[in-house]
């Protein structure tokens, strides 16, 4: 389980404000394929191509979920610990593949496009991108913003709401489930004031409709014979899913609350330094269970960091293949680099990863250790130029690339060299103006421009 520092803020399933410096965000094979998977069928009946969903999760205590659309929804860790059913969260994805689907995301863009051109700047600078830093105040601009521009901005919200709730109802019933799990949610926070985005903020700030209301219109599409019980497989991944998370991010007193899961209680074990009895509980599931990935993955991970990378290579070698989560398949490179072998191997590995998890700083970073073991210093320079791009330090960037250009070799490294050029005339053409302005970025199709070079 890993945290990326990202700034990131649109389309909240509960209006909820917060005042952290940043949002992590948990990058873990198994939670991230697990939901993605609850969220395919979803995609399915809404008419959108399953194979676009990728669901995340924020590390956050907060219950919210959002959508930035392109297939990508965000559920907080706060709003999967609160729910012990998952088709309390199938409804509430249900609600954020309807904004996709309906096309809301687009829509609110143009809107503010037509009432402040910087609002939209703003909004992608802060929005889009899985691995962009950023600071609190960037969130008070975009709020600035928001409450300046009177209150047609929000009521156009709350009016998204309400049909991305009706479209959520309807596909549930697309699956045989009852919308009911939807109104539970609503039911659940009902008597609190986190629906209308507390009641210290004035009304046209509270963006959503009320619970009540959105209860009621639900309730509409709710029948007695409708509805199909959850599915145990679905149950257990959830549960699963739930767990893990909470050994990860919750504090425990293990004299008396030692977990009986064996695979959470190894989890637990390792983070609190008894990693020798947590590969022991591993190796003991993997007897019984030997073609579970996610088993491999976490004992893998323990053997790396506990120092016994050798292991975890063997481990990663019988799991990885191209088909692979890209996230394992990092955690591979990362430990081949780490063993100083197989260098070639992992920038291969790397090199295949980039195309699939375009938006991971960190796939560049390593892919710049690996050149560098390889002598191939001006190739490394290019890698890290990547890497700050997406990072939006983009005079560290732009310095990296005429650096890189003077040491890569003519001969061998001719395809590197184009890229580099290409980026340094992008930067110098198209993003000079942003590099010494704290808030503004350039807009998301260049910055997809930017990428599909790389």
């Amino acid at each position: 389980m890993r945290f990326v520092l990202a700034i990131l803020t649109f389309s909240v399933f509960f209006a909820v404000s917060s005042e952290e410096e940043g949002i992590s965000i948990i990058r873990d094979a198994e939670i991230e394929e697990t939901l993605t998977e609850m969220a395919k069928p979803i995609f399915k009946v809404a008419g959108l191509n399953p194979e676009n969903a990728k669901v995340y999760v924020i590390n956050s205590n907060s219950i919210n979920a959002f959508t930035i659309g392109n297939g990508h929804i965000f559920l907080h860790s706060g709003l999967l610990l609160k729910f012990k059913n998952p088709l309390h969260i199938v409804g509430i994805m249900c609600h954020e593949t309807a904004h996709i689907a309906a096309g809301h995301v687009e829509r609110l863009m143009g809107v503010m496009k037509s009432r402040s051109t910087n609002l939209l700047a703003v909004m992608i600078a802060t929005a889009i991108g899985m691995t962009l830093s950023g600071s609190p105040d960037a969130m008070a601009i975009l709020l600035g913003y928001a409450i300046s521009d009177e209150r047609f901005f929000l009521k156009y919200s709350r009016d998204e709401e309400f049909a991305a709730d009706a479209l959520a109802a309807s596909y549930m019933l697309k699956m045989d489930y009852s919308p009911e799990m939807l109104a539970e949610v609503f039911y659940e926070f009902d008597h609190l004031d986190i629906m209308n985005g507390g009641s210290n903020l004035p009304t046209y700030v509270r963006s959503h409709p009320s619970a009540t209301a959105r209860i009621s219109a639900i309730k509409k599409f709710c029948t007695p014979s409708r509805g199909r019980s959850v599915d145990d497989k679905l149950t257990e991944r959830y549960n699963r899913l739930t767990a893990k998370l909470k050994a990860y991010l919750k504090p425990i007193d293990c004299r008396s609350q030692i977990p009986t899961d064996p695979y959470i209680k190894a989890i637990y074990w390792h983070k609190i330094g008894r990693t020798a009895e947590a590969l022991g509980i591993m190796q003991e599931l993997l007897a019984t269970n030997s073609n579970d990935i996610y088993y491999k993955e976490a004992m893998a991970q323990m053997l790396y960091e506990s120092g016994k990378i050798a292991e975890a290579v063997k481990i990663y070698e019988t799991i990885c293949d191209g088909k692979t989560n890209p996230l394992i398949r990092i955690d591979y490179a990362n430990a081949l680099l780490e063993l100083g072998k197989d260098i070639d191997k992992a920038i291969a590995i790397l090199e295949s990863v980039k195309y699939v998890d375009r938006l991971n700083e960190n796939v560049f970073r390593l892919l710049a250790k690996a050149y560098g073991k390889k002598g191939r210093e001006g190739v490394s320079q290019l890698m890290l130029a990547n890497e700050q791009m997406l990072l939006k330090n983009y005079r560290k960037a732009l310095e990296l690339l005429k650096s890189c250009l003077t040491k890569m070799d003519k001969k061998t490294d001719e395809l590197f060299i184009k890229k580099a050029k290409y980026l340094e005339e992008l930067l110098e053409r198209d993003y000079m103006e942003f590099i010494d302005q704290r808030y503004r970025s350039p807009m998301l199709t260049d910055t997809v421009r930017f990428i599909n070079e790389i």
